[in-house]
């Protein structure tokens, strides 16, 4: 009934005529709250064409002590913007200490345009959050707007954590008996982000405990380009502090990311340039000892999956035990997992579940070394259509949501795969009774190195290696996991020094990455190779690699002693990655360092961020530019 009585008094106030300017004159419609309530808003006459010459219409939405407003748009389409901005407008006042606005009220944006190029939720900092709809006199025919609006408990954004004095949002969280998990949040959340956020959160366990954080929410500004090169992210360390490894890279907008700490500590940064603000991230963590997680594991498998397992061979003492395991690199770094009786044939009419789980960086890498399963139809040497035939299913986490890999079935040997996060499932079924196929075989190992076996890891990536003439002239590199699958949503850097006065050359004998030619670009959902001269920026004039490349036209090279090469794959396809050989080789080119040693040391050093390197030597272009002037 509220709601419709409303929906008149926005009705019947359209038509008034008002100042430009807002002041008391301005016609209003009030949202009230009554406890956690919701509803629905609209512009006047939606569905149909709003009137044209509305001057001020105030959307007032009131909340109970306690609590902010939530409005999620639905459908919006105002008269896009002119050369000199919009006409036809909704003004967003979301910092009111009280629900009211005059010609001297701040406010935070105005949005005009369709659905596509709108935020689509927004949110107030306190109780209070005004619109103010505007058109102009000119004719149009658009359909104005429809949206959601909730009032929140603003207590569910509280972080838990304790605010070290003088600092904005550095947090810190240490585990007591009787406190083991929290929330916590980007500045101002679940409003945008500020500019220029620097925020460190910093995590102390227990002896014998370790971290894990699930961020819930993630929603970063957008870009087309590696992590390391964005100004907004948030990376953490596997540590006291940002000197420690990394094991997790973010930008721009993901779902569910778990990640669970080696040790007792761990570090997350938090950093944002001047523009371009995004609701930033809420996240989850808990204090827990690794037998906690174990238990806590295998009860959710026996309880969420029906498993139907027959009697065993008494003769194979390990066949009950090859069947359902939780596997944690706790307990090892790698083990052999098997059908049930192997080498014997298996039982009929059974589903076994193998889930992996790592810490810190480590990936799951999983080698097939036998397959022999039963194939009804068809050349099992060289099957295709699995459905109807025993199979063994990897499943990966895409944004907390399984996805499934790959199924294999018959006895081609599957190629090796490799894990996008810490975790992964192997899920094996048989489906009948009566065959004499002996299973499978496979080897599984937690790698902290992504399976490249050359170069010196470089902590300050997620995977990141460094290759300097100064050890070896030339040698190799490949894609995370080769000649495997490359796993998805993965970002490797390769990193060249040469001595003074070299340059890099870079030839790729075997390159398959899945993509589009020539531009490789992020509308196409290709994953990519990519070139720099620059540490931290990329390289404009220099094309990105993808697809299959044959031929004599795939080699690379440096203006200087620095490159860098850049892989990054997203959450879609795979294909096997690249084989690449380096070598530097003297030019007659003077370097454009005076001292190569002192740059080497600047790049390579630890105690440093990416995101320091950026903000240092944006300081010394403004000090160049100043002393230009």
């Amino acid at each position: 009934m509220v709601n419709i009585l409303q929906g008149i008094i926005l009705a019947l106030t359209y038509s008034i005529h008002l100042s430009d300017a807002v002041n008391p004159a301005c016609e209003c419609v009030v949202y009230q709250s009554y406890g956690n309530s919701k509803g629905r808003f609209t512009s006047p006459n939606f569905p149909e064409t709003y009137p044209r010459n509305i001057n001020c219409i105030l959307y007032t939405f009131i909340g109970d002590l306690g609590e902010i407003i939530e409005l999620t748009f639905l459908e919006f389409d105002l008269k896009m913007p002119a050369k000199d901005g919009c006409t036809d407008f909704l003004k967003f006042f979301l910092d009111l200490d009280r629900a009211e606005v005059n010609q001297y009220s701040s406010w935070n944006y105005e949005e005009c345009g369709n659905i596509s190029t709108i935020q689509k939720k927004h949110y107030s900092s306190g109780r209070s959050l005004i619109l103010e709809f505007h058109s102009d006199s000119d004719p149009g025919n658009y359909t104005g707007f429809r949206g959601i609006f909730q009032f929140l408990d603003e207590s569910k954004f509280v972080t838990d954590g304790v605010r070290e004095t003088g600092t904005p949002c550095t947090y810190s969280f240490i585990s007591t008996n009787s406190s083991k998990s929290g929330g916590l949040f980007s500045p101002r959340y679940p409003q945008n982000y500020p500019p220029g956020a620097s925020c460190q959160f910093i995590f102390e366990g227990l002896p014998g405990e370790k971290v894990r954080i699930e961020f819930e929410n993630i929603q970063l500004h957008h870009v087309d380009k590696s992590c390391d090169e964005s100004d907004d992210a948030i990376i953490v360390h596997d540590g006291r502090d940002k000197s420690a490894s990394v094991i997790g890279i973010f930008c721009d907008v993901h779902n569910t990311q778990v990640l669970k700490s080696g040790g007792r500590y761990l570090y997350i940064d938090f950093y944002s340039d001047d523009r371009d603000e995004r609701q930033g991230f809420a996240a989850k963590y808990t204090f827990f000892t690794e037998h906690e997680t174990t238990s806590n594991s295998q009860s959710t498998i026996s309880t969420a999956t029906e498993i139907m397992v027959p009697p065993m061979d008494p003769s194979n003492s390990n066949a009950s035990t090859n069947c359902n395991r939780h596997i944690s690199s706790a307990d090892g770094k790698n083990g052999t997992i098997t059908s049930p009786n192997y080498p014997n044939p298996y039982p009929g009419d059974i589903t076994c579940r193998f889930s992996f789980e790592g810490s810190g960086p480590e990936r799951v890498q999983l080698r097939f070394t036998h397959m022999d399963l039963y194939f009804p139809g068809g050349n099992a040497a060289d099957p295709h259509d699995c459905q109807a035939a025993d199979s063994v299913t990897i499943t990966i986490y895409i944004d907390g949501e399984p996805t499934d890999l790959d199924t294999k079935c018959g006895r081609k040997l599957p190629p090796m795969y490799m894990s996008n996060e810490q975790r992964m499932t192997v899920v094996f079924r048989s489906l009948t009774y009566s065959h004499t196929v002996t299973g499978f075989q496979a080897d599984y190992a937690f790698v902290r190195n992504f399976g490249i076996n050359t170069g010196e890891p470089d902590t300050r990536y997620l995977c990141g290696f460094n290759y300097k003439s100064s050890l070896a002239t030339s040698g190799v590199f490949t894609s995370p996991n080769y000649p495997g699958k490359y796993p998805r949503n993965t970002e490797c850097h390769y990193l060249f020094y040469g001595l003074k006065g070299e340059k890099v050359i870079i030839d790729f004998p075997k390159f398959e990455v899945d993509g589009i030619q020539p531009k490789c670009e992020e509308e196409t959902k290709s994953d990519y190779v990519a070139f720099s001269n620059f540490f931290t920026t990329r390289d404009r004039k220099m094309d990105r690699y993808c697809g299959l490349r044959t031929g004599k036209n795939n080699t690379v090279k440096s203006d200087g002693e620095f490159f860098k090469v850049t892989f990054k794959s997203n959450g879609i396809y795979d294909a096997h990655g690249f084989q690449a050989q380096y070598r530097f080789e003297q030019t007659n080119v003077k370097s454009k360092y005076e001292d190569n040693s002192k740059t080497e040391i600047y790049i390579t050093g630890n105690s440093r961020s990416l995101h320091e390197y950026r903000q240092q030597w944006t300081s010394v272009l403004c000090l160049l530019v100043f002393f230009m002037l």
